[in-house]
């Protein structure tokens, strides 16, 4: 059955879907703030020629800006504003269709691969940032859509939209260079365990060639300008200082407040993904969401796919602790990668999935009754 034919014989689900898409469009009259004033501004540079902020040259991952750049309107900016965060609802449903491919792959019953999209989108952090202009929304759709074809049969169409997304990643978001190791692996299995055949494997060869321009190009003018000290905003400063790695490493983990933001993040955040309250903080309990998940995971009988997934999820998260980082938007496209491994250890107590998905319609209600109410604030504020 496919999804759309099952979503239409649940009425409930219905409404919920619908209902989550009319909030996602109140970002629409809200104003930009925040990073998202730094990517206007730079992509305001980029229609004057440069890739500057605050008069400086910047190392700002370039993907935002400069497809923002292509919605630039100096006679109507506000329209321009108003595409982006559209042209950004656009990228988390193609998104959430490449969940849906990832998940139906891997043999995940249908039913199960609808309560984790519903309760995704529902999710108050999802419907606060997908729409916004932030990278969340092209991260999530890059992320599965690279975990879909990395996990598809080895081909060399399968090939190169893998390594587009991987480098629209890392482009987006440095972190995700730590995906590298994956690809690194693919290359493992088309020339030492041989895949492919020789012509196939030169064709892989010159492909990689062709994506890694620009990656090449962009991270030596993130080298040139680092060096030389003059971007206007730094995300590399953080690694500058001494005795910075076990400071990172301290704030990813929730041990101390990072200096560069007002709160503290890393996995006491964890526990703001799932629950819609603004800012909430709980170091023990986002532990043992934590250690749920993992648990579901290695308790389950796993796929390939799921295996790569799960992967996935653990060197991402390692990451952003290295980094010192963990804002609860960061983990937003691993979100239904956690409502997974959530399913397998419901399934560890060997109950009926049709309470599973009671229990997450009981859930994704409570989340758009919360937006409605967010909702009529925002529009009674702006309007």
């Amino acid at each position: 059955m496919k999804i759309t034919t099952y979503i239409k014989k649940d009425t409930l689900y219905f409404v919920l879907i619908t209902l989550s898409f009319l909030s996602l469009l109140r970002a629409l009259i809200v104003p930009i703030f925040a990073d998202e004033i730094t990517y206007k501004n730079l992509a305001d540079s980029i229609m004057e020629g440069r890739y500057y902020l605050n008069n400086q040259p910047s190392t700002v991952t370039p993907v935002i800006p400069f497809i923002m750049s292509l919605f630039y309107s100096a006679l109507a900016p506000t329209v321009g504003i108003i595409l982006m965060k559209c042209f950004n609802i656009l990228m988390m449903c193609f998104g959430f269709r490449y969940v849906y491919l990832f998940l139906k792959s891997q043999g995940v019953d249908i039913r199960i691969v609808t309560a984790i999209l519903v309760l995704t989108l529902t999710n108050t952090t999802s419907i606060a940032w997908f729409s916004r202009i932030y990278p969340e929304a092209i991260l999530f759709f890059s992320f599965w859509g690279f975990l879909y074809y990395y996990t598809k049969e080895i081909s060399i169409s399968n090939f190169r939209k893998m390594l587009f997304f991987f480098a629209l990643l890392t482009l987006t978001r440095y972190l995700y260079i730590l995906l590298g190791v994956f690809v690194l692996i693919y290359y493992y299995k088309c020339f030492y365990k041989k895949a492919l055949n020789r012509r196939d494997n030169i064709h892989i060869i010159l492909s990689s060639l062709v994506i890694a321009i620009p990656l090449l190009i962009w991270f030596k003018y993130v080298y040139f300008i680092e060096q030389n000290q003059t971007s206007g905003i730094s995300y590399f400063h953080r690694f500058k200082e001494d005795n910075i790695f076990i400071y990172n490493i301290k704030c990813g983990l929730g041990l101390l407040q990072h200096h560069e933001v007002n709160k503290i993040n890393g996995i006491p955040a964890f526990i703001s993904l799932f629950v819609p309250i603004t800012g909430l903080r709980n170091f023990l309990i986002s532990i043992v969401l934590i250690v749920l998940f993992l648990l579901g995971y290695i308790k389950a009988k796993k796929s390939y796919g799921i295996v790569i997934l799960f992967s996935n999820i653990l060197i991402i998260m390692v990451g952003f602790i290295l980094a010192g980082t963990g804002f609860s938007r960061y983990w937003l496209l691993l979100l239904p990668g956690f409502y997974l491994g959530y399913y397998y250890i419901y399934k560890t107590f060997k109950l009926k999935d049709e309470w599973f998905i009671r229990i997450t319609k009981c859930i994704s209600i409570v989340y758009v009754l919360n937006e409605l109410r967010l909702d009529y604030m925002v529009i009674t504020a702006h309007l």
